[in-house]
């Protein structure tokens, strides 16, 4: 097979694991594997920006209505421009196979926890524009259960400003799904956080006590 991103041709390494353990196959090649860039050092508990504590940003979060409401959070990768390219190919060509890129490493990261998985829904117009739900297919490639309790509201974030953003009426609505306990949150990428404590406190009004994040990208 070639790599998903380049066309390059990748070597097949049969294993035993690969056969018996259902071991997610690779489907980028290591050179477009190497461009995306690890998350790594010391990072805000949060939000995974660069700092010794928690961030700035995060310390701001923390004096509204918002606070106390995540335990914490993790991205895995910064948004280089080759990340911005394959975040592009995917979600806005609709290149639906491209969510198998990580796939490995979202089971890795997310396999054995044990809160309830709880993507970040899209809003119906936006899901039948780009046809798929991007963080619903990442997370089956990676053979991840998960459980929708929140249905998304018609505001448009991307066209805001931060402060706006901040300032925003709640962006979602709880489904009626009972809540578990402890929910760990999912996005494919965080950008002000507020998507991710939007969701969050409409999750605790609806009775769960202790809520997490994971986000693949951090912009």
């Amino acid at each position: 097979m070639n790599c998903y991103l380049c066309e390059q041709e990748l070597p097949f390494l049969p294993s035993w694991r690969g056969l018996f353990l259902n071991e997610i196959q690779q489907v980028v090649c290591e050179r477009c594997k190497g461009g995306f860039e690890k998350i790594n050092g010391t990072v805000c508990p949060i939000c995974s920006a660069p700092s010794d504590s928690l961030c700035k940003d995060c310390i701001g979060w923390e004096t509204t209505e918002y606070a106390a409401l995540l335990q914490c959070g993790k991205s895995l990768y910064y948004y280089n421009k080759p990340m911005q390219n394959y975040l592009h190919q995917y979600k806005f060509l609709q290149d639906v196979v491209l969510s198998e890129v990580f796939a490995s490493e979202l089971q890795e990261e997310l396999g054995k926890t044990k809160a309830t998985i709880v993507p970040i829904p899209m809003h119906p117009d936006k899901l039948r524009e780009r046809t798929f739900s991007q963080v619903d297919q990442m997370l089956e490639a990676a053979g991840l259960s998960y459980l929708h309790l929140l249905a998304k509201s018609k505001q448009v974030q991307g066209k805001k400003t931060k402060k706006e953003r901040m300032a925003s009426s709640d962006l979602f609505t709880w489904n009626g799904i009972t809540v578990p306990e402890k929910i760990l949150l999912i996005d494919d990428l965080y950008t002000t956080g507020t998507t991710i404590r939007h969701a969050a406190k409409v999750l605790k009004r609806a009775g769960a006590a202790e809520i997490s994040f994971f986000s693949l990208i951090r912009s």
